[in-house]
Order: C-alpha cells, then sequence, then structure tokens
C-alpha cells in the first residue's frame, strides 16, 4: 500500500452508499514532486506525509481507508459516522454501526473524530499546532470534505487552504529556522464550519485563534518553501515571525490583503532583512530599557558608554573574542521571546507580543571559555516615564530597575548597587510577618578577600563585603568592595570630572555609570538642587515638587553578612524597608582615613529629603534614581 501524502485534493473516491454506486476511475495521474509540490487544475498539494490516514492506489486511483477510519456522512438533516474496511488491497464498501443512511444527496468530512454535524454545517478543526520536517509535515490533522453529487460519487478536497512561505535573507545567512508563527486580524485556525447551502458549495467559516505556529524539529534553511494551512479567507495585517538558532527573529508584515481559497495555496515571498532597533545608536549603556514590544540590539563590543574612568580598562571588548551571551537571572514576567543571540558585534532579542510584560534580565558576553567579559540589565516597564521638576530638571519616575511605582509591591524598590559598580544586585522583597519589611538577596556572595576590580566584572551578581588590610601592625576590615593601594583611584568611577571628594564636578558619564542611556547617576551637586524643591510624605516614601516620589528602600549593610537592610549608624527600625530611604550619587566622600571609605548619599525618611556623607560605606548597597542628561 503506498501513502498519500498530505492535503487530498479532486481524487475522486468510488465508495458504495445507499442511494450512490460504485464506479471504475480512471487512473491518477501523479506529477513528479517538484520541491515537494503536486499541482493539479483544481489546486494545489502539498507534499506532507502523515497529514491524513488515507492512502492511494496510484495504479486504479483508488483511496484506501485505514481499518476503522471513520467519515462523518449526512444526508442534509441526519448525520452517520461510516467507516471503510480496507481488505484485499481495494477498496471495500462503506457500512454504519446505525442505520445506513437514506436520501439523494450526501455529504461528508473526514476525520470524523474531531467532526460533528449540525443544523445543516458541519464543524471541525483546523490545527493550531503543526509540525514540519524533511519534505514536509509530520502528523497531522488536516479536514477533507465530499459532496455526492449527480455523478453518486464522493470527491474529497481539503476544507484548509495553505500558505506558501519562501524566506530569503543574506543578513541571516547561516541560521535555520525552528519555528514560524503567522498571526492576522482574522481567525486562522482552530474551529471550522463547513455549509453546503450555497449551491452545494462548501463555505469555511473559521472562528478559532487569529494565529498559526510551525514548528521545525531540525530547523529549515532559509529560501526553503515552508507551508502553514490555514482557514480559507482573507487576511489583513498578516505577519510572519520567523525564530532562529540562538534565540534571534524576524517578523515580516504582509503589504496588502492575502486571499487564498480553499484547496489552494498563496505564496509569500519576503527578504528577511535587520530590521531590530539599536538601543545603542545614541550611547551604549549598562542598562537598556524597554518601554514597548518589538526587535531590539545593542553593541556588544562597548563597555559601558565606552568612557574610560581612572580603573584604566580599555573601552571596547573586541568583537571576535566574544563567543555568545549568557543569562545570569531574570526577574519578574518573561518578556523576552526566544532568548538572546550575539551576531555580527550585537546582542539581539525580540519581546513577546501584545502588552510589554515587566521584568528585568542580567546577561553578559561570554568567550569560548565561558568567562564574562561585560554585563547588561535589560529593563522592561511600559511605566518608565520621565518627570519633569520645576526647576526644569528630569529624572526618572521609578527607581533604576523597579517594576512600579507604589510602595508595597513586588518591585517597587529597584535594584541594590554597591558604588561605582554598574551590576545589579538580585533582590526579592517579602514580609516578615510584621510590619516591617525586609530584602534578601537571591543570588548574593559576601567576601573578605575577593572584591577585585576582574572578579567583579566576572561575577557580576557577587555582593562584595569588604576586604582586609594591615597597617602599623594593626589588622584592619576595610567596608570598600575593591582593593587600591592608593587612595586617590576611586575618585571617578562613576563620574570622570570627579578628581577629589566633595560636590564640585558637572555630571560626566563613564564606563561603570549603571543608568540606561541618555541618563546618569546624578551628582552631588544635583541632589543638593533637589533638596531644595518642595518635600511632602507619601505612602511610605518621600514626594518632592508634588511629582517624584522616593521610597523608602533601605539599603544593604556593608559586611560579609547580611544581617539586615540598614546602614550602621542608625536604629534598625529606622532604617528598615519602609521607614527610610537611601540613594546613590557620584561623588565619594573622604574622611582622611584609608580605613574609612564612605559616599554622599540622597535620603528619605519621613516626608523629608537630604543629604549626607561619612556615614554610608562604599561596600554598602543603596538603590539609584537616574537624572536625565
Amino acid at each position: 500500500m503506498r501513502s498519500f501524502n498530505g492535503f487530498c485534493f479532486t481524487i475522486t473516491v468510488a465508495i458504495l452508499l445507499t442511494g450512490c454506486s460504485r464506479q471504475e476511475q480512471a487512473p491518477v495521474q501523479v506529477q513528479v514532486p517538484a520541491e515537494g509540490e503536486e499541482v493539479y487544475d483544481s489546486g494545489f498539494k502539498a507534499y506532507m506525509p502523515g497529514a491524513s490516514r488515507t492512502s492511494v492506489d496510484i495504479a486504479t486511483g483508488r483511496v484506501l481507508w485505514d481499518d476503522d477510519d471513520p467519515i462523518m456522512v449526512s444526508n442534509g438533516s441526519e448525520s452517520s459516522t461510516l467507516y471503510v474496511k480496507q481488505g484485499g488491497g481495494t477498496s471495500s464498501e462503506l457500512y454504519s454501526q446505525d442505520k445506513p443512511l437514506s436520501g439523494e444527496a450526501f455529504y461528508a468530512v473526514y476525520p470524523a473524530a474531531s467532526a460533528s454535524w449540525s443544523e445543516g454545517v458541519f464543524h471541525s478543526s483546523i490545527p493550531v499546532n503543526q509540525v514540519y520536517t524533511e519534505g514536509g509535515f509530520a502528523s497531522g490533522v488536516f479536514p477533507m470534505v465530499a459532496e455526492c453529487g449527480a455523478d453518486r460519487e464522493l470527491a474529497f478536497k481539503n476544507a484548509a487552504s495553505l500558505l506558501k512561505i519562501v524566506p530569503q535573507t543574506e543578513f541571516f545567512a547561516g541560521m535555520n529556522i525552528y519555528s514560524v508563527s503567522v498571526s492576522a486580524n482574522e481567525s486562522m485556525a482552530g474551529d471550522i464550519s463547513v455549509s453546503y447551502a450555497q449551491g452545494g458549495v462548501p463555505v469555511v467559516t473559521c472562528t478559532g485563534p487569529r494565529n498559526v505556529a510551525l514548528s521545525a524539529f531540525s530547523g529549515l534553511e532559509f529560501d526553503t518553501p515552508i507551508y502553514v494551512v490555514v482557514a480559507p479567507g482573507k487576511y489583513t495585517g498578516l505577519k510572519v515571525s520567523l525564530s532562529m538558532s540562538g534565540g534571534a527573529k524576524y517578523t515580516y508584515t504582509a503589504p496588502d490583503t492575502v486571499a487564498v481559497d480553499r484547496s489552494k495555496y498563496q505564496t509569500i515571498n519576503f527578504t528577511a532583512v535587520d530590521n531590530s532597533v539599536d538601543l545603542s545608536a545614541s550611547q551604549s549603556a549598562n542598562c537598556y530599557m524597554i518601554t514597548e514590544p518589538g526587535s531590539y540590539k545593542f553593541k556588544a563590543n562597548v563597555k559601558g558608554n565606552g568612557v574610560t574612568t581612572s580603573c584604566g580598562l580599555p573601552a571596547n571588548t573586541p568583537a571576535t573574542d566574544i563567543s555568545s551571551v549568557k543569562v545570569y537571572y531574570t526577574d519578574g514576567e518573561t518578556f523576552v521571546d526566544g532568548g538572546f543571540s550575539y551576531m555580527n558585534g550585537y546582542v539581539r532579542f525580540s519581546t513577546v507580543e501584545g502588552t510589554l510584560p515587566v521584568g528585568t534580565v542580567l546577561l553578559s558576553a561570554v568567550n569560548s571559555a565561558g568567562t564574562t567579559l561585560w554585563s547588561w540589565h535589560i529593563w522592561s516597564n511600559p511605566d518608565i516615564a520621565d518627570v519633569e521638576l520645576s526647576d526644569g530638571s528630569k529624572w526618572l519616575n521609578m527607581n533604576l530597575g523597579a517594576h512600579q511605582v507604589a510602595f508595597n509591591s513586588a518591585g517597587f524598590n529597584g535594584y541594590y548597587y554597591q558604588w561605582g559598580r554598574k551590576d545589579p544586585i538580585q533582590q526579592e522583597f517579602t514580609p516578615n510577618g510584621t510590619s516591617e519589611m525586609i530584602h534578601s538577596p537571591f543570588v548574593s556572595h559576601a567576601s573578605l578577600i575577593d572584591g577585585s576590580l576582574e572578579n567583579s566584572m566576572k561575577n557580576p551578581t557577587y555582593f562584595y563585603g569588604g576586604y582586609k588590610i594591615t597597617i602599623d601592625g594593626t589588622q584592619y576590615n576595610i567596608p570598600d568592595w575593591c582593593t587600591f593601594d592608593d587612595d586617590v583611584k576611586y575618585y571617578d568611577w562613576w563620574n570622570k570630572n570627579i578628581t577629589s571628594d566633595g560636590p564640585d564636578a558637572e555630571p560626566g558619564k563613564t564606563m561603570f555609570d549603571p543608568c540606561p542611556p541618555g541618563y546618569h547617576v546624578p551628582t552631588l551637586n544635583e541632589i543638593q538642587a533637589l533638596c531644595t524643591l518642595g518635600k511632602a510624605a507619601g505612602t511610605q516614601g518621600a514626594i518632592v515638587d508634588g511629582k517624584l516620589f522616593f521610597p523608602y528602600a533601605s539599603s544593604r549593610a556593608a559586611g560579609i553578612t547580611v544581617k539586615h537592610w540598614g546602614g550602621t549608624a542608625e536604629s534598625d527600625t529606622d532604617n528598615t524597608v519602609g521607614e527610610r530611604g537611601f540613594y546613590h550619587c557620584t561623588n565619594p566622600y573622604n574622611t582622611g582615613n584609608n580605613q574609612t571609605r564612605t559616599v554622599y548619599r540622597l535620603w528619605a525618611r519621613k516626608g523629608n529629603i537630604g543629604y549626607a556623607g561619612s556615614i554610608i560605606q562604599r561596600a554598602q548597597a543603596m538603590t539609584v534614581r537616574c537624572k536625565k542628561d
């Protein structure tokens, strides 16, 4: 028995029904498939093994149905599930477990397992999720319908249609396609109904989802025809989304309405080009914020914004050193569709379609040995916005990395940063059974010995509690996350214009600034100016100028143990989340004592804000509110 491949077109079935006589059929003229296609005068058949459970005898032209393979037949007023028994290599007569149908006209749908008949209409379905392998479709159920007319024969044709998608590219050359998603403004698959009310011609109506998903197990090369089964009709706003190796994604939108008839196909040719939004076009950074869905990329070989500091690092990473990208952690909702990829010097990704979810990803570029070369914070939140104050300055409306502005909701606080470092310390917001709120790290490491610049870049999620030095025979624990021989080398980590401690410095973003492009960690001057505006108490936070909310997000204490999330000078009650907030600025505060590494910071408490130095140590982690350049 030879396999009948997939879509069944005008191959006439000579089967016996009450009122329908058997007739001998001429041999079916089957053309040699070209690129998996067979073209007939009446339509198109894709080369799709397993799409139905039938086979065809090429010599006689008769369709052979497998044992107990049901066909649903109706005379227009009642229906019965009929079976064909295969025997002796020829088609056998139909029989029914119920009483035989009577009448002059009959209508049939195959397969009956997913079909029903009510009020003169067949109901069936087209799979929304389809599978493609080499040579065509694998297992699938694609409905066929037939009418027994004056010639007393049942001629099965497809209830569905085909989209033949032929993507071409030079940009994505060498990459395979692993899944295809087709969507439109109209229903494409799922539940369908087939009516013969209009002169015996079957009319197919679809009320299912507006998309079809096709997966390719082994991957498909570009220029390979890709077939998708859809309901017949006219489609507006049709989109074809290709997901490729490494998480790369491309979406093509048809410029015109795409119409496809039952049992026929429509070809969609397009060239896949790079249509990603370059997040680093105006300025590269260590954080990129996403406020709407789309396809994005950013430069992977630039460290931060490429402006060096006293650390002496080169501004760029050779693109040839980068092997792939690695995700350290995700937080919040999943907003990336298909993952991240590295190609042609850029990290690329696409968001899920529809409303943009709120979430965070920390990822890095790694070399062939898996060593992290640089890392980035990708921040997805459609509610990110600027707030313009009465003095003309503009600030982000929420903390860096926050999921929302309001206090007492998961993610209100954003992330915590050790002074001078670019990477966020992942945190969790949890109630501890009382009115107090505490934080504890998901991924955090505390150490007294390995807080070097090199290790901080290789391990962006580590929290370094300090290090030990010996002065005049006495050993000290230094509350700084990075060791230096000279106490001058730490001034310009976040601002290239800082040459000493104190407030005098114009903004000058460096490669370690954690803010997105177009924003920077505020200077002490900018914090001082902020504190001169009106202040008021909000719900567990301070409101500046009646517009800008600073939640009481506390801070993580320096040291090698986590303990509470407060400083060392005030009481625990004053420093818990909901009581006081601490915010970084670019300026260090030098007491003249090498054992005390401290920084200036903004504080918020009881509806007021202010600034101070000498208390917050550089190993302590605080939140960041970015100011617009």
